[in-house]
Parts: C-alpha cells; sequence; structure tokens
C-alpha cells in the first residue's frame, strides 16, 4: 500500500471517528469521550490534511463548527455564523499564536490580548428588540441554531430587557452551571451511578430540554462575552474587546470577574499559569482560556479560517495525567443491576494520591478505544474524584495482547445483560441477582438510610452467603436466628449480634425520610427524600399521590416524578412496604424543628462538618436538613458555604481557610 493511501486511510478513519463523537456530544449532551482526547485526534487530522491538501473535503470535521442541529427545536438561520476557536495546548503554542498575529501586522503596530475564561458550559446568541429579549439560539452547526428561547427566559442571569433599545441587537455568551447548584443537583441522586458525570453535561441537556419549567429548576447562569455586529460596534465607537466587555456590564449582562488584558504575551502565559493552578477553586467550571486580540479594527484584516478567527484561540489546561500497567480488568454491579467496569492498575501517583483502580464506564468505551490487559495506560483526574483511564498506549504494546471481550452474562447470577432503550450501560435485569440483594440490603442499613450500625457490607454478605439473610425483610427477622448466628462460623459474637439487634429496633423510629432513602428509589436522594415526606407526612399518602401531584414539587421534574411514580405501582416494591409496616417501622415524618426558617442566612446553603460534638453528625445532618433546607456534604470544596467547627478538627479547618469558606463555631442548629 502506497504511503498516500496509508494517510487517506487515516484521515478517514480520523474523521469517522470525529464525526461520531461530535454526533453524541452535541446532538445528545453525553461526550463518549473527553476534550483531550477530543481536541488531539483533530489536530491530529488537521496536521494531515495540511500536509495533504488533496484529501480535504467539505464535510470534514476540521472544516464544520461541529455540532448539529436537533430536530427537536425549530431551526433558525444565524444572521451572523458562530464559529468556534482554534485551540493552543502549552505556553510554546501561545508564543506561536502571538508570532503569527505579530507577522500577520505591519511592523511595530501596537496591540494587547483579552484574556477571557473558557468556561465548560454551552454557547448561546441572545437576540434583543428594542431592549426586550426576543429569541435566544444554540450554536447549532455554526449557521444554524436551535431556538431555545423558552428556556432562555429561564435563566435569571440572562436579561429580558436591557438599556439597548436598538431594533436589533445581538450579544453572544456561555450558559453554564456552577459546582454549587451541580453538586445539589447531583444530591438528589441516592445512587452515584445515576448522578451526572460534569456540569457541562446538566447545563447543556437543560437548556436544550423541551420542558422549560426543567430548566427553571436547574438553577443556570450566563456569561456574555461577545458583540458580533462590526457595525453596531462602529456606531457605539467600540474599538476594542475590554470595551465590548464593559459595555455589555453597563446595558444589564454579566461578564466575568475573571476578565484581564496584557500588552506582553509573557504576562499572558503568566497568567494562563496563574488560572490553572486555581481553576478548581472557581464557582464554575473553565476548561481554559480564551486569549483574543484586544484591538478590533485588526480582526478583518487577520480574517478568517472556515472555522476559525485568526484574531483569537482557545488555550486549553492541561489534565492531570500518569501512566501505568493495566493488570485486569474488572466487572461491578450495583443495585440497580448496572454493570461498570472498572481497571485493575499497576500502583501509580496522581495528584497526591496513589492509585491502584480507575473506571472503564462500560466495554463501549474499552471497545472504542481499544484498550486491553497487559497495556500501557494513561489515567487521569479533569476535576472529577473517580480517576479514569484517557487511552491505552498502542506504541508501547510490545506484544499481541487479547482483545477484551464484553461480558454477556452478569458476573454474579449470569444472567444475559441487557441494555435499556438509550442508553450503553449494561444491565443485570435479574430481580433475583446475588450482588443486586446484597448491595440493596447494604443501602437500606447504611448511615444516611436506616443507619443500622454493624450491618456493614462484610456481615451482609456473610449472612448472605449463609442464608441467614436474603432480603430487606429478612434484616428484621435476625433476631430469630440468635442461636444459628451466634453458634455458626460467622465470628459474630453475641455481644456484637445484641448490638445489632438493638440498632434494627432503633431504626424502627427512624423518621420517614430516611425508609424513603433506604427504598432506593432511582433518582430519589436524601434531600428529595425529606421533601416527600415534608409533603406527604405518611408513606401511604405518597404512595397514593398521582404523577401531576408529584410534578408540582419544587426541585422535582417529570423523570424523578415517574421513577417515584412507578416505583410505587410496582406489586414487589407494595408488599416490602406492607411487611415493613408489620415489622413496626415507623410510616410517618417527624419534625426536629417545626418549619424551615427561610430568612435565615443559613437557607439552603452548603455546609461541611468537622470535629466531635455533644451529638451525633449524623443528627446535625438532619437538623441543619430540616431548619434551614441545606445541603450537607462529607467533602469541603469551593462550593461549600460555612464549616461548621467542633473539638479535634482535621484539616478540614485548613482548607476551608485556604479556600476562604466561613468557619462557624456556635450551635446554629439549637
Amino acid at each position: 500500500m502506497s504511503d498516500k493511501k496509508i494517510v487517506l486511510n487515516k484521515i478517514n478513519e480520523l474523521k469517522k471517528q470525529l464525526k461520531e463523537w461530535e454526533y453524541h456530544y452535541y446532538a445528545f449532551d453525553k461526550p463518549l469521550v473527553d476534550d483531550y482526547t477530543y481536541d488531539n485526534a483533530l489536530k491530529e487530522l488537521i496536521k494531515l490534511e495540511t500536509q495533504y491538501p488533496e484529501f480535504i473535503t467539505d464535510d470534514s470535521p476540521s472544516k464544520r463548527v461541529g455540532g448539529t442541529v436537533s430536530e427537536k427545536f425549530e431551526k433558525v438561520l444565524h444572521k451572523f455564523p458562530m464559529l468556534s476557536l482554534s485551540n493552543v495546548f502549552n505556553d510554546k503554542e501561545v508564543i506561536k499564536f502571538d508570532n503569527n498575529i505579530k507577522s500577520s501586522l505591519k511592523q511595530g503596530a501596537n496591540y494587547s490580548y483579552s484574556l477571557e475564561p473558557k468556561i465548560d458550559g454551552l454557547s448561546i446568541s441572545l437576540i434583543y428588540s428594542k431592549g426586550k429579549l426576543v429569541r435566544a439560539l444554540t450554536r447549532g452547526d455554526g449557521k444554524f441554531g436551535e431556538d431555545i428561547t423558552n428556556n432562555a427566559k429561564t435563566i435569571k442571569s440572562i436579561p429580558l430587557s436591557i438599556n439597548e433599545l436598538s431594533d436589533y441587537f445581538e450579544v453572544r455568551g456561555e450558559v453554564f452551571l456552577t459546582y454549587k447548584n451541580f453538586n445539589k443537583i447531583n444530591q438528589g441522586f441516592s445512587d452515584e451511578s445515576d448522578q451526572f458525570s460534569n456540569p457541562r453535561n446538566v447545563a447543556a441537556g437543560s437548556l436544550r430540554n423541551l420542558d422549560s419549567s426543567l430548566t427553571a429548576k436547574r438553577n443556570l447562569d450566563m456569561i456574555a462575552y461577545y458583540i458580533p455586529s462590526t457595525e453596531y460596534l462602529k456606531t457605539h465607537k467600540i474599538t476594542k474587546q475590554s470595551e465590548v466587555l464593559s459595555h455589555l456590564k453597563k446595558i444589564g449582562f454579566h461578564v466575568s470577574k475573571l476578565n484581564k488584558v496584557f500588552n506582553d504575551i509573557k504576562d499572558v502565559v503568566k497568567y494562563l499559569n496563574e488560572m490553572n493552578d486555581i481553576k478548581d477553586s472557581l464557582e464554575y467550571p473553565i476548561d481554559g482560556m480564551v486569549i483574543k486580540l484586544n484591538e478590533m479594527h485588526y480582526y478583518d484584516y487577520l480574517g478568517y479560517t472556515s472555522k476559525f478567527p485568526k484574531w483569537a484561540t482557545a488555550y486549553k489546561f492541561p489534565p492531570e495525567i500518569a501512566k501505568t500497567k493495566l493488570l485486569d480488568i474488572i466487572s461491578t454491579v450495583g443495585r440497580t443491576g448496572k454493570i461498570t467496569y472498572v481497571a485493575k492498575l499497576q500502583p501509580v501517583k496522581l495528584g497526591g494520591s496513589v492509585i491502584s483502580s480507575a473506571t472503564l464506564h462500560n466495554y463501549d468505551y474499552i471497545d472504542k478505544n481499544d484498550i486491553r490487559i497487559g497495556d500501557v495506560v494513561e489515567i487521569y483526574k479533569a476535576g472529577e474524584i473517580i480517576p479514569k483511564v484517557l487511552r491505552s498506549l498502542k506504541n508501547e504494546r510490545k506484544q499481541e495482547l487479547k482483545k477484551y471481550v464484553a461480558l454477556d452474562a452478569c458476573p454474579y447470577c449470569h444472567t444475559k445483560l441487557e441494555k435499556l432503550r438509550g442508553e450503553v450501560d449494561q444491565y443485570c435485569v435479574n430481580t433475583n441477582c446475588p450482588e443486586k440483594i446484597v448491595q440493596s440490603i447494604v443501602h437500606f442499613c447504611s448511615k444516611d438510610a436506616m443507619n443500622i450500625e454493624e450491618l456493614s457490607l462484610k456481615t451482609i454478605t456473610k449472612l448472605y452467603e449463609n442464608k441467614l439473610i436474603n432480603s430487606i425483610q429478612d434484616i428484621f427477622l435476625l433476631e430469630t436466628k440468635k442461636e444459628i448466628i451466634i453458634n455458626s462460623n460467622l465470628q459474630i459474637k453475641e455481644k456484637s449480634f445484641n448490638k445489632i439487634i438493638s440498632n434494627i429496633t432503633n431504626s424502627k423510629k427512624n423518621s420517614l425520610e430516611h425508609l424513603i432513602f433506604a427504598l432506593g428509589i432511582r433518582h430519589v436522594g436524601e434531600r428529595t427524600s425529606l421533601l416527600l415526606s415534608q409533603k406527604f407526612n405518611t408513606i401511604d399518602q405518597l404512595m397514593s399521590c398521582s404523577k401531576e401531584q408529584l410534578e408540582t414539587l419544587n426541585d422535582i421534574g417529570s423523570v424523578v416524578a415517574n421513577s417515584i411514580y412507578e416505583y410505587f405501582k410496582n406489586d414487589a416494591n407494595i408488599k416490602l412496604i406492607n411487611d415493613l409496616k408489620g415489622f413496626g417501622l415507623n410510616m410517618t415524618y417527624i419534625p426536629i424543628s417545626n418549619n424551615v426558617n427561610q430568612d435565615s442566612e443559613y437557607y439552603k446553603k452548603n455546609f461541611c462538618i468537622t470535629g466531635s460534638f455533644d451529638i451525633p453528625r449524623q443528627s446535625i445532618k438532619k437538623l441543619l436538613m430540616q431548619k434551614f433546607n441545606a445541603n450537607v456534604t462529607s467533602t469541603i470544596n469551593n462550593s461549600t458555604d460555612y464549616l461548621i467547627v467542633g473539638e479535634n478538627c482535621g484539616s478540614k479547618l485548613d482548607k476551608a481557610k485556604q479556600l476562604g469558606i466561613k468557619i462557624i463555631q456556635k450551635k446554629i442548629w439549637e
């Protein structure tokens, strides 16, 4: 095969892969790969097409802005095309970008750079007439966008009217979700597998949802950054990008506080590195910085490619990456039956931690990236807690390794795995799968659910394997099996057994929200469980409510409402509730405080607790939730509003001080 034929095959392979990634990213808001992988593939394609221009086609991803227009929304032609930006990935490429600007301008020309955060959200174009918002469009394919006006109007930071009375005024911006609001949304899901992976996906999905009431509940934000009409800029004598930002702020838009102007490229590089260091402490996610020539009269002179303006580029922050060997691939089954593939790794240090395992998501991810046991792989943490396998390094594959084959049956019960419509994940659908049963019992007994201490994963697994516990109901029959358990080889002594029974007895007195959360209803987390308890007061009232009644509640959309409604229509679930009633479990909401204090400065704030107190932390958590409708997390981050400090507190106090988080040393829950 000739060299040119090899190149053409590689170009076609890259084009096919990029188009597939783009389709899932823009059409479904479900990225198959991270930005780093996509950007490098696009960069490789552009390099090959530059070397072999005869292979460039009009439909190449290098020629398109990227994206697709959903059939769900009306297609609207952009008056001014919404172009994308080229990318640079390191200091050297930033200097090269500046050299290209310098060589293109007349010798001695004065210019500066406007730097703005590259927010990880969804681009939007807003159109106003005589000061009123009349239309909002997504980027779409750059030429045609989606009309999402009704959804945009629910976003509080998008002004419905502005101090600009022109017949036609257009502004571009980015819609995004703050970390604070992202965490609130995820706290509504009891199962981690149901949680969203990043704020960008939530923002994109919410903005392009057919139900504008759901968009409203997501508390999205927008920051404005660009006016596309050169005629408008001339009329208002605006000649610099920094003046654009000042003008947008003046007429009613939010602009970023991180915007800066620099005259020297060395200062640009310095600021980029500073932003990379502090990006994780910001209120919202950014994956880089946008570098724009500040003097706008150079724009037409420098011109555009078919996809990018030549006067701007996006600097992408490098992900934190480590290289290690993939020793094995194992699979786990969650209580919903979802199969997760996990990489077992040769231990390696990453982000201050020693990593020995990382997620591989699902089989589709393994297959598309051709990841094999024995490969040298790159793993990374890009704003995520759980490490991920980025790719296998094919050039370091020293010998032929077997291609990894997907599971076709559950590793625990051997039932044939299935895929739900529209999902890539595999599920074990066997209701009697031993691992699903064990995981559901573990969740029921967990601290945030029924709080049955001593019944840990290890203990529950032992009891299940010895056929002493086979269901949630069996938890409340353990007392009748005392002699069998303490006289067996389970290493559960009488003292430990009595403690288990005491905790089971105490759990029967729990308020209703603990039981609702313990049931493991999909999409229902602690805060939603509390909301349902406060609204319906008894399990019977909740079970008899309609889907429409559920949808009227704050913070509960149609998906969550449907999940709750369907759960209580299932015969097996109804039997479980009735059996638990028979065991004497409380089915009523027991308020600790009479009313939520909506006027308090602590209302709906994010809390973290550290140190020891005269009452259990779990009690403090419940009091904060009931008194202030607060969010209480176990970790401290940039979205935390307050840290409550007790005696003998640890490193969380130091971290809170570094992040500027308010410290509370009084019992605000009393």
